[in-house]
């Protein structure tokens, strides 16, 4: 089993995320990333290439850095698993994916549709 983790970086601006993020993952950080958020004056950015698994527990987390950053947080390296939880969660809307940021397209331009 991966355990997951969250490491911050770059005064609180890029939160690596690895392995299986899930409640456990959520208890240990989202107090650090709550206050993180709350200083937030410029986009956070979320390398989730790592992560092998998340829950609502990381959801979560990824919630609180789309509640507090001025923009929407950018998510790199985002597996598909991933953007599905977000689209099926109804919160991809909240976010900028790494692709869609370097082709200048929305979601729905990129599905072709």
């Amino acid at each position: 089993m991966t355990h997951g983790d969250v490491r911050i970086e770059d005064d609180g601006y890029l939160w690596v995320m690895r392995g299986e993020v899930d409640a456990a993952v959520q208890a240990r950080h989202e107090e650090q990333l709550l206050q993180v958020t709350r200083a937030a004056s410029r986009r956070i950015v979320i390398d989730l290439s790592d992560v092998s698994f998340m829950d609502s527990g990381g959801l979560r987390l990824l919630y609180h850095a789309a509640d507090g950053s001025p923009q929407p947080p950018l998510l790199k390296g985002a597996p598909a698993r991933i953007r599905d939880l977000l689209e099926l969660s109804g919160v991809i809307g909240l976010f900028t994916l790494e692709d869609e940021q370097e082709a200048g397209a929305s979601p729905t331009a990129q599905a072709g549709v």
